[in-house]
């Protein structure tokens, strides 16, 4: 009777420790820290040393996620952000994004600005507006959908690196480039090409965003608290 009882007991305890581990392993607070790292789309020239990446990498921190940056074509970047399987959100965007992504989400926080800055290489070529590009031969980078959506019916070819639009120019194969302006002249910095002109000033200037994929919606809230605390300190440090 003793050891039937017994028995009885440890297979209830048994059974209360399966349904405690259980209740914590399911739980929505029980996170891993593989699940804690969030893996971010970003153009392939962008690095760990952009402005962009150090607010939001900033602002994941104060939530307790830390981020990856995972660079690649400007595209697919775009495309994999949206889709949601290898990337988790997308580093830096316009507002226009949020219009042709439906599964990612805007953190509706001002991170950086970027610019429509007009490479070429005519030094006597000083556009103005943008259909002053009429009757040149343009390079855009291939995903920079607000730039490209500017050029209405201008013609223009798509390149994949801006290094290669670069090349492009200096070889004569094209008049302009219309890129993102800090990034396309920090790697023009870095090439050994000379006779390339960035105009000033630029046609077009734009506010960015941090994306992130809806399945994060959860984050949405506390992301936004803490990107606006973020952007506030670098305001606050700006103007001492």
């Amino acid at each position: 009777m003793y050891l039937c009882e017994r028995s009885i007991d440890m297979k209830f305890q048994n059974l209360v420790v399966f349904f405690v581990v259980a209740l914590f392993v399911s739980s929505p607070v029980f996170v891993t820290a593989k699940e804690k790292e969030l893996v971010i789309g970003t153009m392939q020239e962008v690095d760990t040393s952009h402005e962009s990446f150090q607010h939001v990498q900033a602002a994941y921190q104060h939530i307790g996620y830390d981020i990856r940056l995972l660079p690649m074509p400007y595209a697919r970047s775009f495309y994999e952000s949206n889709r949601g399987i290898i990337l988790d959100g997308e580093l830096a965007r316009t507002e226009v994004a949020a219009h042709q992504a439906p599964d990612m989400i805007r953190i509706p926080v001002p991170i950086d600005e970027s610019a429509a800055a007009v490479f070429t290489n005519d030094p006597h070529f000083y556009p103005n507006d943008w259909a002053d590009l009429h009757g040149k031969r343009i390079d855009v980078l291939k995903g920079t959908s607000i730039i490209i959506g500017r050029l209405g019916d201008l013609p223009y070819n798509t390149v994949t690196t801006l290094e290669q639009a670069f090349l492009r120019l200096n070889s004569g194969r094209s008049d302009a480039l219309i890129a993102p302006g800090s990034i396309a002249q920090e790697v023009l910095n870095n090439m050994q090409v000379s006779g390339i002109y960035r105009v000033t000033p630029d046609l077009e200037t734009w506010l960015v965003y941090h994306y992130i994929h809806k399945r994060h919606e959860n984050l949405v809230e506390p992301l936004t608290q803490a990107l606006q605390q973020v952007m506030q300190h670098e305001t606050f440090v700006a103007i001492q």
